[in-house]
C-alpha cells in the first residue's frame, strides 16, 4: 500500500516501568448506526514510587463529561488536554500512599464518533486503536527520560455489538454470548498489553498450525485460508531467528481501504496480530507481512527504554525481519529489495529512498534519528545497516544475540547500549568501528575504482569519495567467455590496492554487485539526486504541511525540469493533486493529475496510481465517464507493472 503513513508499528512508545499489577474490568456497548460506544468499569493498580503522591489518566473526549472516580483514597482531580487532544486528569492524594497500595478507579462515558488518529467510526465499521487514542482510560507511567506514556494491562473486556457486527480483539482468549438482537464477546488478557478493538461484519477462517491464526475478513474475496497458512510459515520462520513468542494465538484483521484513505494508516502491527487494509490483503505480499510480524518481537516482545536507539530496536529491527523473510521465501527479489524495493511493497523502504532522502538534506545518525524519520530513514539505511552487521558477524551468532536479547530483557526491557553489548559480545570482538561509522554519524560510503589485469593477477584500485569507511566488499569478475568469479576483500583507507587471482582475461569488475552495502552506487545516484525536489515536497506532506508543500511544488515547477529523465515534473504534480484532494478540490485536483500525465517523464511504479486517484477524484464530480476511462488506464498501467498495486480490486470497488 502506497499511503502517505503507510505502515505503522502501534507499540513504539519508550519502554517504562509500569504501573504494578494494571488490571481492567471493562464493559463496551457499541452500536455503530447510532454512533454511540458507551465505554464502563473499573480498573486497578498497585502504586510504585512515582504513583505514590499523584497519578494521571488519559480519556479521550467523548459526548458529555466522562465519570471517573478513585474509590476509598482521598484527592483532588484537575484536567488539561494532551497534544492528542485528549483530557488528562491529574488526581493527586491527599496523603501519600505507601509503594504497593492497591488503587481502584471506575468510569462511565460515552466515546461516541468524534475521530482523533487510530479512533474512527462510522455506521458499520469502528477503529478504536489502543496506542493512538484513549477510548478506554490510559494509566500513565513515568518514563526514566521523564516522559509520560500508556501502561499495558491485562483485564477482562467485555464487547457487546448488534448483529451481524463483530467485535474482534487479539491477543487474547475469548468467549461469546448471543443475545436476542447483540452479541457480546468477552476477551480475557493475561499478559500485559495496550488494547485496540476493531467493530465490523466480519467472517473468521483459522488455520491449525503450532499457533492457531485467524484471518478475519470483511469481504469475501480475501482468500483468509492462504494468508493465515502464509502468514503463519512466515511466523514459525522469524521464530527460528528471533525466538519464541508467548501468544495465544494470531490474528490477521481486515479494514477497508476508504478507512486508510482517510486515517493515513495503510497497515499496523499490534501483540499478536496485525491490521491491514483491504487491497493490502488481495494479494500476500512477504515484505510487508515479514514487517509486521518481526514487529511481534521488537516493538511488542522486546521494547526499548531510554531516548538512544528506540526507533532502530523497533522500526529498523521489523525491516530487518522483513528482508530476512523475502531472503527466505523469495530470495530472488531481495537484491532488488534493498536497492529499489520489494514490488508492492513501499519503494522508498530500500536504498534508493535512503539516497533520495539523503541528497534532499533529510539525513540523521540511526541512533539519534527522531521520531518523524523513524519509517523514512529506519526502513532504508536503518535495516541495512543491520544486514551488514549481521554478516559482520555472522548471520547465526547474530541471530543467537537477538534470541538471547528478547529472553533476556523482554520483561524489564533494554538500552541501545544494551543492544549493542549483546551484540559485541556475541562477536567475541570490539565492534565499535562498525557502531560509530554506520550509526553515529550520517551519510553512507562512495567509492570510484579503477583496474588493470596482470597475467593471473587483477589489479584492482578503489578510492573512497568522503568519509572512510571499514567496508567488506565482493568483487564479481566477468570474464570474456561469459564466466564468472566472485571473491571478497576489505577496505579500510582512503585508497586501497588490491591483488586478485583471475582464471582468464577479464572483460568487467563490479565492486559490491549484489548492493549488500548501502553507498552512492552509479547507477542509483542520479536518479536519488533528481528525485530530491519530489522527496522534500512529500515530507512535508507526512510532516501535515500541506501548504508549504504546495508552495514548494510550485517553486520547482517554475524553475523548470531540464533533462527530466526521472519523472520529477510528474511525481511533482501527482503530490499537489493529492494535497488538493486532501482540502476537497476535485477539479484543482484533476487538473494537477492532467499535467502529471502530460509531463515528459512519468514513473511507472507511480502512473497506476496517479489514474486511481483520477477516477476517484471523477468519482466525487459523478462523472462516469472520466471514472471508467481513468479505472481503466489504471488497470493497464498497473499489468504492466507486475500488477504491483492490486488496482483491478481497486478499481472494482471504485466502480460500484
Amino acid at each position: 500500500m502506497r499511503r502517505l503513513i503507510a505502515l505503522l508499528c502501534l507499540s513504539l512508545p519508550l519502554w517504562v516501568a509500569a504501573q504494578k499489577k494494571l488490571d481492567y474490568q471493562l464493559q463496551v456497548n457499541a452500536d455503530p448506526a447510532k454512533k454511540t460506544f458507551r465505554v464502563q468499569g473499573s480498573l486497578s493498580f498497585e502504586t510504585t514510587a512515582t504513583t505514590a503522591d499523584s497519578v494521571n489518566i488519559v480519556i479521550s473526549r467523548g459526548k458529555g463529561a466522562a465519570q471517573l472516580q478513585l474509590q476509598q483514597v482521598p484527592g483532588t482531580v484537575d484536567t488539561s488536554l494532551n497534544a492528542s487532544g485528549d483530557i488528562v486528569y491529574h488526581w493527586r492524594f491527599k496523603h501519600t500512599q505507601p509503594i504497593g497500595t492497591v488503587l481502584h478507579f471506575t468510569y462511565a462515558y460515552d466515546r461516541g464518533d468524534a475521530p482523533t488518529f487510530q479512533f474512527y467510526l462510522d455506521s458499520s465499521f469502528v477503529w478504536a486503536g489502543g496506542y493512538g487514542s484513549a477510548w478506554y482510560p490510559q494509566v500513565m507511567s513515568r518514563a526514566g527520560d521523564g516522559t509520560d506514556n500508556y501502561t499495558r494491562g491485562t483485564g477482562n473486556l467485555r464487547i457487546t455489538v448488534p448483529r451481524p457486527l463483530m467485535p474482534v480483539m487479539a491477543s487474547a482468549t475469548v468467549k461469546t454470548m448471543p443475545g436476542e438482537n447483540t452479541q457480546t464477546y468477552e476477551y480475557h488478557y493475561n499478559q500485559p498489553d495496550i488494547f485496540s478493538l476493531y467493530i465490523g461484519k466480519y467472517t473468521r477462517q483459522e488455520h491449525k498450525g503450532r499457533m492457531p491464526f485467524y484471518t478475519y475478513s470483511l469481504h469475501k474475496e480475501i482468500k483468509g485460508d492462504e494468508i493465515s497458512h502464509k502468514a503463519a510459515e512466515v511466523l514459525a520462520f522469524l521464530v527460528s531467528q528471533f525466538g519464541p513468542l508467548t501468544i495465544p494465538n494470531f490474528s490477521i484483521i481486515e479494514y477497508p481501504d476508504e478507512v486508510a484513505e482517510i486515517t493515513g494508516i495503510g497497515g499496523a502491527s499490534i501483540l499478536g496480530g496485525i491490521v491491514m487494509p483491504t487491497g493490502a490483503l488481495r494479494e500476500f505480499n512477504y515484505a510487508l507481512f515479514g514487517h509486521e510480524i518481526g514487529h511481534q518481537w521488537w516493538g511488542n516482545k522486546v521494547l526499548s527504554k531510554g531516548g538512544t536507539g528506540t526507533e532502530m530496536i523497533s522500526e529498523a529491527m521489523a525491516q530487518y525481519g522483513s528482508l530476512q523473510v523475502v531472503e527466505h521465501f523469495d530470495s530472488a527479489r531481495a537484491i532488488q529489495y534493498r536497492t529499489t524495493g520489494y514490488p508492492g511493497y513501499l519503494p522508498d523502504q530500500s536504498g534508493l529512498g535512503y539516497l533520495k532522502n539523503a541528497a534532499a538534506g533529510n539525513d540523521e545518525p540511526l541512533a539519534t534519528m527522531s521520531g518523524k524519520n523513524s519509517h523514512i530513514l529506519g526502513d532504508s539505511k536503518g535495516f541495512m545497516a543491520f544486514e551488514l552487521l549481521s554478516n559482520v558477524v555472522g548471520k547465526q551468532i547474530f541471530h543467537k544475540a537477538l534470541q538471547t536479547i528478547g529472553e533476556k530483557y523482554s520483561r524489564d526491557g533494554l538500552t541501545w547500549e544494551d543492544f549493542l553489548k549483546e551484540i559485541n559480545t556475541a562477536h567475541g570482538s570490539s565492534l565499535q568501528w562498525f557502531y560509530q561509522q554506520w550509526f553515529n554519524r550520517t551519510g553512507v560510503p562512495e567509492w570510484s575504482h579503477s583496474w588493470q589485469q596482470q597475467d593471473k593477477l587483477l589489479l584492482l584500485t578503489i578510492t573512497q569519495q568522503d568519509s572512510i569507511y571499514r567496508l567488506p566488499l565482493e568483487v564479481l569478475i566477468t570474464y570474456r567467455n561469459g564466466s564468472t568469479s566472485l571473491q571478497r576483500i576489505t577496505l579500510q583507507d582512503r585508497t586501497g590496492k588490491f591483488q586478485l587471482p583471475v582464471k582468464g582475461p577479464v572483460a568487467q569488475v563490479q565492486i559490491d554487485p549484489y548492493f549488500k552495502v548501502l553507498h552512492w552506487d552509479d547507477s542509483l545516484k542520479p536518479i536519488a539526486v533528481a528525485q530530491a525536489k519530489v522527496v522534500r515536497v512529500l515530507n512535508l506532506r507526512i510532516q501535515q504541511k500541506p501548504e508549504e508543500a504546495m508552495t514548494l511544488a510550485k517553486t520547482y515547477l517554475q524553475a523548470g525540469i531540464p533533462d527530466d529523465q526521472y519523472g520529477v515534473e510528474c511525481s511533482l504534480y501527482y503530490h499537489m493533486g493529492r494535497i488538493a484532494a486532501a482540502q476537497h478540490k476535485p477539479d484543482e485536483a484533476l487538473g494537477y493529475y492532467q499535467h502529471a500525465l502530460q509531463s515528459v517523464s512519468r514513473p511507472a511504479e507511480l502512473l497506476a496510481y496517479l489514474y486511481y486517484r483520477m477516477a476517484q477524484q471523477a468519482a466525487i464530480k459523478n462523472d462516469t465517464a472520466l471514472v471508467e476511462w481513468a479505472c481503466t488506464n489504471a488497470v493497464t498501467a498497473d499489468a504492466a507493472h507486475q500488477k504491483a498495486d492490486g488496482m483491478e480490486a481497486k478499481v472494482k470497488l471504485l466502480r460500484k
